[in-house]
């Protein structure tokens, strides 16, 4: 694998370009290999990011469940308004996880 911005004073052979290559088939491998890395960079970034935003959601939800409960104070009826409320926050929350394409 090549580094992704190479130094003006090293050659393609520092690359890691096969033996037998051209100069032109090196240049075409070493910016296959960048995008390939770069693919990979950018795939990573995403899964990283709806983990946080996944973590960041569970949470919240939880928060807005435990305060539901709270406010409730036992009347059923409010519960249940207010568990509605919690439920449309879950599936907000859900369809922005959903949005990162994974």
């Amino acid at each position: 694998m090549t580094n992704l911005i190479t130094r003006p004073n090293t050659g393609l052979d520092a690359a890691g370009s096969p033996d037998g290559f051209t100069r032109t088939e090196s240049k075409e491998l070493a910016r296959l290999q960048n995008n390939e890395v770069t693919h990979g960079l950018v795939v990573a970034t995403r899964v990283q990011s709806a983990a946080l935003v996944a973590a960041a959601s569970l949470q919240a939800t939880a928060m807005l469940s435990r305060e539901a409960a709270f406010q409730a104070d036992g009347d059923p009826a409010a519960m249940n308004r207010l568990n509605h409320i919690v439920d449309q926050f879950a599936t907000f929350a859900g369809a922005a996880v959903a949005r990162f394409g994974l």
